[in-house]
């Protein structure tokens, strides 16, 4: 605003507001287009049917690619995940073989052990059966408990 009063520019500004624009048909109506300028956004508005069309399988492809990126994404996600899975049932395995083979070891060092627990045993009643004199037919070892009656 001046000091004049309001300026030309808002007076039209508020007339154009407060007046509604006619439609298309109606403007295209009072311009009176020639035939060739009708043709030419006609072909103008084909063009761009056409290009939009090829934009919209595009995008479609696009789309496609996308969601075969995210397909394989999870795929890969879920091989890794079980991949991390084998990879701990694996340790545990390995951890659980080691101690086996310790045990094994272990039951092999008893064995040795009582092998030569048996043969000092054996050495003894040998030493000892020599000391009373009796002779080897006489003498029976029992693997295991002797029978309760004995046959004769």
């Amino acid at each position: 605003l001046t000091e004049f009063g309001p300026t030309r520019r808002s007076k039209m500004s508020d007339s154009v507001e407060s007046t509604p624009l006619p439609s298309i048909k109606d403007r295209l109506a009072v311009l009176c287009p020639s035939q060739e300028l009708l043709e030419y956004y006609q072909k103008k508005m084909a063009d761009c049917d056409a290009e939009n069309e090829d934009l919209l399988k595009k995008l479609e492809l696009y789309k496609e690619v996308c969601e075969g990126q995210h397909k394989l994404e999870w795929d890969l996600q879920q091989r890794e995940e079980e991949i991390a899975e084998l990879q701990k049932a694996l340790s545990d395995m390995q951890v659980c073989l080691f101690q086996e083979r310790e045990h094994v070891l272990r039951l092999y060092s008893e064995n040795d052990r009582l092998r030569i627990r048996e043969l000092e045993d054996k050495k003894k009643i040998q030493n000892l059966l020599a000391l009373v004199g009796t002779n080897t037919g006489e003498v029976t070892y029992f693997y295991k408990e002797p029978p309760h009656k004995v046959k004769t």
